[in-house]
């Protein structure tokens, strides 16, 4: 830092005096005692950069003419986990008149539950204005066929825009469709998921199978093969929905897909959200790329890893650009 300010030894003018008075500010943080190593000290047991949440929100100083949502709501932050909603209209229309049943979505820490004549469950997580769902089940199945469920299943697969206007209804939209939601009870609470340790989750990229990346948690760090063992490594917490990551570093050895390893890599220092499920499903997400994995337990086949698997997935579609999205 330079303590001088650019001033010699010269007369100063009254029109200079401001510019002396801040310089003045400026030279009382000159410390001739501070350690210049002392800054490039060992890494913090958390990711220096996190984003909260509230830096997840669009940006709405912009005009958004091709958005799905409708006049009075105003994009909002992914805010909506541990709250239940009562769906009202569907596509603009009310949803009385389209079943004689009330249809509900509940939004708990990790799982998304919702119920149109149908009742159906998934993996969801946060995105920019948004969430991603991991694999739906069906939990009760009472209609073959429902225009409900079809136009709910569309919007919340769908990565859908949330909107909330002045009455505190909040709209989930996609391009075709839309849905209404008023606020109702928080809804049960999510399913235990196993211990993170219990085992390696192989990643659900596309390509040779034998091939996906293969992550492993323990208490205090991650290592994640890919072409080979400890190819990319790093510290972690698990804190508030977050796998808050440190010193994370990519190895050297040889791979045919060293952009995609590099990308994997950032993506963990982003110090991801998690979600977990009952049977070991996972999904990570950076704020705009999802990836999906699942618990090898109590088979562990499907996270064997061996050179092979290298040569077999070369031939399978060669490199890898990017994480594989969940849906």
């Amino acid at each position: 830092m330079d303590c001088t300010c650019g001033f010699a030894k010269t007369r100063i003018r009254l029109p200079a005096l401001i510019g002396v008075l801040s310089c003045a500010l400026a030279l009382a943080g000159c410390d001739a005692t501070a350690d210049p190593v002392a800054a490039d000290g060992d890494p913090l047991p958390i990711a220096e950069t996190i984003p909260d949440i509230e830096e997840l929100a669009p940006d709405t100083t912009q005009a958004m003419p091709d958005s799905p949502l409708a006049p009075g709501f105003a994009p909002l932050a992914f805010d909506l986990s541990g709250t239940g909603w009562l769906i009202t209209a569907i596509d603009g229309v009310p949803t009385a008149d389209l079943q004689d049943d009330i249809a509900t979505v509940h939004f708990g820490q990790g799982f998304l539950r919702w119920r149109g004549c149908n009742m159906a469950q998934a993996l969801y997580i946060p995105l920019k204005g948004s969430f991603a769902l991991g694999e739906p089940e069906t939990v009760d199945a009472g209609c073959s066929a429902s225009e409900v469920d079809a136009a709910m299943a569309q919007v919340l697969a769908g990565k859908p825009l949330i909107g909330r206007n002045r009455e505190g209804k909040i709209m989930l939209a996609v391009p075709d469709h839309s849905l209404v939601l008023s606020a109702i009870d928080s809804g049960p609470k999510d399913p235990a998921a196993p211990p993170l340790n219990r085992g390696p989750f192989v990643m659900l990229a596309p390509g040779a199978p034998d091939a996906r990346p293969v992550l492993s948690l323990q208490e205090d760090g991650f290592t994640i093969w890919m072409d080979c063992p400890d190819a990319i490594t790093g510290r972690l917490r698990l804190v508030d929905g977050r796998l808050r990551t440190a010193a994370v570093k990519v190895s050297e050895c040889d791979s045919f897909r060293p952009t995609a390893r590099e990308s994997l890599a950032g993506f963990f220092r982003s110090s991801p959200w998690i979600a977990r499920g009952g049977d070991g499903q996972l999904l990570l997400s950076d704020g705009a790329t999802v990836i999906a994995a699942r618990q090898c337990h109590p088979d562990a086949t499907a996270c064997k890893r061996s050179k092979a698997a290298i040569h077999s997935a070369e031939s399978d579609g060669g490199e890898e650009t990017e994480p594989a999205p969940a849906r």
